[in-house]
């Protein structure tokens, strides 16, 4: 392997505004509505029978309120500081956890067809070279990398210290490596794990809050400029929108979602006893709040898929809860001012024709934005005054405009009657409030408050 200049970087991230830690399964986090575990399934895989168990844990040492993350994790909510023990030693009783650094692959990683390369040998590769020594101990826990083999499900819209991204031909894949969000260059797949332990290497020397976005370009370009591949800017892989998905071995996967990213434990046994019934040995955890349910075949998808919209979970794209995000808010997190999945719930129901698949609304208890860390195009902030509108940006944004918090349905009402109001023939929600930009947008949520 070529050897790479690791001199440390002079950038220093800025500690006193990050938190420092994610919750775990041993070491959960405290919330309003008690201490929050977060479990990290190896491969992002889990049986019914695992689920099933994790469903009855929750039950017994929790609330009951059990949630998939925007990452595909799974999160149990409710436990207390008695229990964690008994709690971590039942969950891994049953399901073997990942720990260390976080390396993220696609959920159908070697089963997807439209891969252009499984990302599972590289990921593995860097899982060991950061393992061998002390560098995975000086990385800060927040620290993610995603290894993207360019398949139909992808993790474009969740951000990573550093990111591997299969492009070109799966006869000759090349890997396309940002850091901290900036594209870096092209590698070749005999150096791509060596180029992500250099850049590791380098936030490691940042301190234990650094970050893949603190590192100076300058020093991490000179570092793995013997390794790049000069050519032409790679454009990210097509991804596909589908209910059901055709894997490369035949089988089908049916992805359902939890609505706002939760349900209780009892709901979640009762999808583990309906994939049993159809003959599902696994699910594997997706982002976006989903699990996708590897079936024998596509007549089995669809029977699974009906079982699951029984139960209440979204089982299509044409789901307006599918476009929402939206955290605990003020019934479970200190921080948060609203009930932001009641507001939720309230305004799919109302307005379920404006919620088309074209945009993200993020309805957010508190600033911090947790539920959907990225830029949505509407963003709805709770605060001690009301709630904020933000149009085209995250939680953390600049507001169009500030509201009480019970004229948030009206808002949303005007805000769908503008849209009927002002499309063209076949325009999205997106196309048109993007062509009409926030001003308007502002304009007509503050006509009906008036």
């Amino acid at each position: 392997m070529t050897q790479l200049n690791l001199a440390p970087s002079a950038s220093s991230p800025a500690r006193d505004q990050r938190r420092g830690a994610c919750p775990t399964l041993r070491e959960p986090m405290q919330t309003d509505d008690g201490l929050l575990a977060r479990l990290r399934p190896v491969g992002g895989v889990i049986s019914p029978h695992q689920l099933r168990a994790v469903a009855d844990l929750a039950e017994r040492f929790g609330n009951g309120q059990i949630e998939v993350t925007a990452r595909g994790n799974l999160q149990v909510r409710g436990l207390r500081a008695d229990v964690v023990a008994e709690f971590a030693q039942g969950i891994e009783a049953v399901v073997a956890i990942e720990s260390g650094l976080v390396i993220e692959t696609s959920p159908l990683a070697g089963l997807d067809g439209h891969e252009i390369a499984d990302p599972r040998p590289l990921a593995e590769a860097i899982r060991l070279a950061v393992a061998d020594g002390a560098l995975e101990a000086a990385l800060g826990p927040k620290v993610t990398v995603v290894v993207d083999g360019g398949g139909c499900i992808g993790r474009d819209e969740l951000a990573a210290d550093i990111r591997l991204t299969a492009v070109g031909s799966a006869d000759a894949p090349m890997w396309a490596l940002e850091v901290g969000g900036q594209g870096t260059g092209l590698l070749r797949a005999e150096d791509a794990a060596g180029a992500v332990w250099a850049a590791l290497s380098l936030i490691a020397g940042l301190g234990p809050l650094g970050r893949g976005r603190d590192l100076d370009g300058r020093a991490l370009y000179q570092a793995l400029a013997p390794i790049l591949v000069a050519g032409a800017p790679q454009h990210p892989p097509a991804r596909l929108t589908q209910d059901r998905i055709a894997l490369a071995d035949g089988r089908a996967g049916a992805a359902v979602g939890l609505a706002f990213g939760a349900a209780n434990a009892a709901t979640l046994s009762a999808l583990a006893n309906a994939a049993q019934a159809v003959g599902i040995a696994e699910f594997h955890l997706a982002p976006q709040h989903q699990l996708i349910a590897i079936c024998a075949t596509e007549a089995d998808a669809a029977r699974f898929a009906q079982a699951a919209g029984t139960l209440g979970f979204i089982t299509t794209s044409a789901d307006p809860r599918g476009a929402v995000s939206a955290c605990i808010g003020s019934e479970g997190c200190a921080s948060g001012t609203i009930a932001a999945r009641r507001v939720a719930e309230t305004l799919t129901r109302a307005e379920p024709e404006f919620f088309d698949g074209s945009f993200a609304l993020h309805v957010s208890g508190c600033a911090k934005g947790c539920a959907h860390p990225g830029p949505a195009l509407l963003t709805l902030v709770g605060n001690e005054d009301g709630v904020d509108l933000v149009v085209d940006g995250s939680a953390k944004g600049a507001p169009a405009l500030r509201m009480a918090s019970d004229a948030v349905p009206l808002a949303m009402e005007r805000l769908a009657t503008l849209w009927r109001d002002e499309r063209k023939l076949g325009e999205s929600v997106a196309s048109c409030f993007k062509r009409l930009g926030a001003a308007s947008i502002a304009a007509t949520v503050q006509q009906g408050r008036q």
